[in-house]
């Protein structure tokens, strides 16, 4: 990431959404599971998306993708890859970050990563 880039700003912004997308996961978890959601917080938050009794509530699955995104981008804050697309390593923009502070890939990336997926879809 660029020595120009304010990573204070960057680094807040993605712990608040962080903070919101598992409050929200929890709270979710909670209305569907109670037992579920007593365990899952007492883990890390980092392990919540990988407990397999979540596959028995499909309707979690977007949230459970915005979690997975999350801890993501916060594991490449970590390893010093924050900011680099996830396929190219091209810096992503410090708007773009603020905008989606989960983002994994720069535009060019993520239209041919949608592109597979939507392949993969078909039959």
């Amino acid at each position: 990431m660029s020595s120009k880039t304010p990573q204070n700003e960057l680094e807040q912004r993605l712990l608040a959404v962080a903070d919101d997308c598992r409050r929200s996961f929890l709270h979710s978890v909670k209305t569907l599971d109670t037992t579920l959601a007593d365990r899952l917080s007492r883990l890390p938050p980092d392990e919540w998306a990988d407990d397999p009794a979540l596959a028995a509530w499909p309707q979690l699955q977007p949230q459970l993708k915005s979690l997975r995104r999350v801890d993501a981008a916060l594991c490449q804050w970590q390893l010093g890859l924050y900011g680099l697309c996830s396929d190219c390593e091209a810096e992503l923009g410090h708007a773009q970050l603020l905008a989606d502070p989960c983002r994994q890939r720069c535009d060019h990336c993520e239209e041919k990563y949608q592109k597979a997926q939507h392949a993969s879809w078909t039959l």
